[in-house]
This record gives C-alpha cells, structure tokens and sequence, in this order.
C-alpha cells in the first residue's frame, strides 16, 4: 500500500521513540494552577497549557515523522548551546555576586516557595543598577538572582510578589517550555509563522507566572505595584541592561517595546503585563 510515509522497522522505532518522548513532554508540562485566586489545585490550565504545550509538541513531532536525524542533531545543537549559555552566565554571575543586604529576604524567598510547593530554591544578590530577577537552575537545585537595586526600590509585600513570579516559573516548568521552544525554532526557522508563534507561547508563560503569582499572594497588587516602579525606574534610566540572563530564564523586567519589535519580542512590555493583572480579581 502506498503511504506518504514508508513504515519499515526504523521508522516504527522512530515512533515508538517519539510516543515516549511526547508522554514525557506531556508528563513534564502537568501545571498545578491557582483556583479562585488562591487556592492551588491539580487541574491544568487548559488553554495555557494547549498553547504552550501541545502546538510547539505538534510541530515537534511532524518534524520528528518527516525527518528524525536532523531533528536529534538539531536537537543535541540546541542544548550544546543552552549548556555553553549557562556556564558562560554562571561565570558572569559569580563575578557580579554580592552579599545579600537583608538576610531575611532568603526567609521571604523560602516562604513563597513553601506555599508554591517549590523546594530548594537560594536567593543570589547581583551588583547591578537595574532592578531585575530571573531564576537559574544548577543541577537539582534552583535559584532566583534579584539585583540590589531591585532589593532597595521595593517594600517587602512588592519584592514577596516578584518572588512569587519567579517561582511561578519554577513551579509552572517554564524553563522545559522554552528550551522545547528553541528547538522548535531553530527547526523551523524558515518560516515566520512558526517562529512568531513560539515568541507568543513565552509571552504568554510571562503572563501565566504572573497570574500565579497573583493567586499565591492572593492579589495582583503588590505586583502591579512592583512592575510601576520597576517601569517607572526604566522609562527614566538611559544607561545599559547590563544584566544578563540565561537563555533558558525570563527576565522579571525588559525595555520597553513598540511596533514590530513589540511582535516579535519574548517578553511583553510591563504596561501589557499591568493591564492584564488588572483583569484579575483583587
């Protein structure tokens, strides 16, 4: 019978490879997501998760059908290049690591991460004149880097939230999105569509982390007021970003964007990320 594709014991192999490899992915993506503001349950965020999950998956197993050798040596490329990314980061944040000013901030951390669920988790302090954050994982162990200017421009509910953000995305295994993400990318790097698509899939984890964080506070206002003083600081800084981040991580605090470097940025602009906590019930 002919077929579009000529299934012959390797390419049943490739299958039964990739049935694994999906429910692994479809496994490792299980959200536990905020109910009615506060109350963590274990359904998954339907919509979220589709998008994010499920269309980069799809496109990953077409190219997977259609040409399984490229795909793994695309694959091994992608990660070669997020390990070299992340020692090279490592090293740049060793040199910018300075003593916590506050040590009970790592007692705030532990217990934003308690609520979520997250353990092992270690506050780092960075030397920078941006207030930013962004979270990095080491092995087994994760941690969440907080600039000192970040620590000195908010109160303690407002740093609570931005930690609840970045343990959000711990919690919401953003970090396996995004690298699946890049692989997808780079797969299909010929056409526009596919590429702007995965920008929106980690648009939209910006967004989910912070509507997490939300219903871990029980509230979005502490984090709306963090991200007006965070925009704030930005629309009158004219220096550098001299903060840089792994490409596995999301940065708590980007430039401002228009036009079509808004559409095809990762990142939305803190104005979008406002005005869709506004939406959630306070």
């Amino acid at each position: 019978m002919n077929s579009w594709y000529h299934w012959d014991r390797k390419s049943v192999l490739y299958a039964i490879a990739l049935s694994v490899l999906l429910l692994v992915l479809a496994f490792s993506l299980r959200v536990v997501v905020p109910d009615a503001m506060g109350h963590l349950n274990g359904h998954p965020e339907i919509v979220s998760q589709t998008f994010s999950g499920i269309l980069p998956g799809l496109l990953f197993a077409a190219r997977f059908l259609t040409g399984p050798p490229s795909l793994v040596i695309c694959g091994i490329a992608v990660l070669g290049i997020v390990r070299y990314n992340s020692r090279r980061i490592a090293k740049k944040i060793e040199r910018s690591y300075v003593p916590i000013p506050d040590p009970s901030c790592q007692g705030l951390l532990n217990a934003v991460a308690g609520e979520a669920g997250v353990k092992d988790v270690e506050l780092l302090a960075l030397d920078s004149s941006i207030p930013n954050a962004f979270t990095f994982s080491k092995g087994s162990k994760y941690y969440v880097a907080v600039t000192i200017s970040m620590l000195e421009i908010l109160e303690t509910d407002e740093l609570r939230s931005v930690f609840a953000h970045e343990i959000a995305h711990i919690k919401n295994k953003d970090r396996r999105i995004k690298i699946l993400g890049l692989i997808v990318s780079s797969q299909y790097f010929y056409q526009p569509f596919v590429v702007l698509m995965v920008r929106a899939i980690f648009r939209r984890r910006e967004y989910f982390a912070d509507e997490t964080a939300a219903a871990l506070e029980h509230t979005p206002l502490p984090l709306m007021s963090a991200l007006l003083k965070t925009a704030e600081y930005l629309r009158t800084f004219s220096g550098s970003m001299d903060l840089c981040t792994p490409v596995t991580s999301f940065a708590f605090a980007q430039r401002p964007k228009t036009g079509l470097r808004k559409i095809l940025s990762s990142a939305p602009t803190i104005e979008d990320r406002i005005r869709n906590l506004i939406k959630l019930p306070t």
